[in-house]
C-alpha cells in the first residue's frame, strides 16, 4: 500500500521500462512522495530510518533506494 504512495511517472527515466538508478531526489521531493512533512523525513534521515547521502552539504535520496525500503516495510 505504501509503494502506491509513490509516483514513479514524476520521476524522469530513461526509457519506459527501466528506472533511472541514479535519479536523486531532495528531501522536499522525498517527503511530497511519502506525503510527510520536510522536517518528518529529515528527522528519519538523521535518524538513519531512511536511506539518504549528502551531495555537496546537501541531502539527497536514491529514488530507486526509497522504492525499496517501501517494499521493505511493505514485508514486514
Amino acid at each position: 500500500m505504501a509503494l502506491a504512495l509513490l509516483n514513479l511517472s514524476a520521476v524522469e527515466t530513461p526509457t519506459e521500462n527501466e528506472p533511472n538508478p541514479l535519479s536523486l531526489l531532495t528531501l522536499k521531493e522525498a517527503a511530497e512522495l511519502l506525503r510527510l512533512s520536510g522536517r518528518t523525513v529529515h528527522r528519519m534521515v538523521k535518524r538513519k530510518e531512511l536511506p539518504a547521502f549528502k551531495v555537496g552539504g546537501r541531502w539527497r535520496v536514491n529514488e530507486s533506494h526509497l522504492t525499496q525500503w517501501i517494499q521493505g516495510l511493505n514485508e514486514r
